[in-house]
């Protein structure tokens, strides 16, 4: 038996370090294809990059995902149909990076592939768990396509949104699919968990070029294609993963597990609606935004971002796997969180301006007592 372990293991690491190969080789042919294309990311007044930086990313992203399937070491609920609708939406997505279509457009296609999980599928959100109390489960019946459908725009748009500064959206993408991969993996789901470890590493290559580790010149972008992908991925992984009784996973976790997407996503077109704008239309308000906004480089401000995402994936995390904590506990304890989250971003120069100042006055007291020694 422990051989076994052990071939399979082994078997299991050589198909990682595969898929990384396949990604990292497959970027670089996107990377010149999509420049030849004119499939690229030109800069304006919210976009702050030199030059003409190629879409590259979702294209890759996809790539990866049917070579995972391809060496079929493990398969994801309706892998079929996850991947007819993953490639429409990537096209949809490749589409809109090169002509900026209209968002009725895209929600229309979304809503398609939506009734197809839910019809076809199965793949509804139709409860939430107990989440107002361990005597009655919040049932979304017979709404659910309804309530997937705002699911599925939800994950897409949160994942969307988040992408502005090199970095942001292949870190929370990649600490999403851990936290999911670590709850699989707990819960003996293996193949989920390596699906969630293959996903991740073919993230690895575009993060190397989107951060400009291999240097400025190879640099790429995800886009559409890459963001839409992403959050619908997430959102299949979660709804199939919390529905039932005996899943792995409780609904109220998903919301900890893209915390920061979500709740900048919530924040910011709740604040759109109120000023009477179109809660659709871009705007310097994301949480990233704001951080620099307030004197943090882009740098610091993935730091903080990054920080943030794990503490709170963490939560979900441990909230989930004790199974005498009560998901109403755990609702509360999140809706608290993002009063806070939405008080900070509101406050948040004055934040940033006493965390420098107490850290210059730290600072200050340690550079005094070091010269005194």
């Amino acid at each position: 038996m422990k051989r076994m372990n052990i071939v399979y293991n082994l078997h299991l690491l050589i198909a990682i370090i595969l898929i990384f190969f396949f990604s990292f080789i497959i970027i670089f042919i996107i990377r010149i294809i999509t420049q030849k294309l004119g499939l690229v990311d030109k800069p304006n007044y919210r976009k702050k990059h030199q030059g003409n930086i190629p879409i590259a990313g979702g294209i890759t992203i996809f790539l990866g995902i049917c070579f995972i399937c391809i060496l079929n070491e493990a398969t994801i609920p309706n892998q079929t149909l996850y991947l007819v609708c993953a490639a429409i939406l990537v096209i949809i997505g490749i589409l809109d990076d090169k002509f900026d279509l209209s968002i009725n457009i895209r929600a229309t296609i979304q809503a398609i592939i939506t009734f197809a999980m839910t019809n076809f599928g199965h793949i509804t959100l139709n409860n939430f768990g107990y989440i107002l109390g361990p005597w009655h489960k919040i049932s979304f019946m017979p709404l659910e396509y309804f309530i997937t459908l705002l699911a599925v725009w939800g994950a897409i748009n949160a994942f969307n949104m988040i992408d502005g500064i090199d970095g942001l959206l292949g870190w929370t993408s990649c600490i999403s699919f851990a936290s999911l991969g670590i709850l699989f993996y707990n819960k003996n789901y293996l193949e989920l968990a390596f699906w969630c470890i293959a996903l991740i590493v073919i993230m690895l290559p575009y993060m190397f070029l989107n951060s400009g580790l291999l240097g400025n010149r190879y640099k790429i972008f995800m886009g559409d294609a890459g963001s839409t992908l992403i959050g619908f991925t997430i959102i299949w992984l979660l709804i199939s993963s919390t529905q039932n009784d005996n899943n792995p996973i409780k609904p109220i976790t998903a919301l900890w597990i893209i915390a920061i997407p979500l709740m900048d996503m919530i924040r910011t077109m709740y604040r759109r609606i109120q000023s009477k704008v179109n809660p659709f239309l871009p705007d310097m308000q994301h949480i990233h935004h704001l951080l620099i906004q307030s004197g943090c480089s882009s740098t610091q401000t993935l730091i903080i971002i990054i920080i943030l995402s794990v503490l709170l994936a963490i939560i979900g995390i441990i909230t989930n796997e004790f199974s005498n904590m009560q998901e109403w506990i755990t609702s509360i304890l999140f809706f608290l969180i993002f009063c806070c989250y939405n008080y900070s971003t509101k406050h948040i120069s004055k934040i940033i301006n006493i965390i420098v100042y107490y850290k210059n006055i730290i600072q200050h007291f340690i550079k005094n007592n070091f010269h005194n020694n």
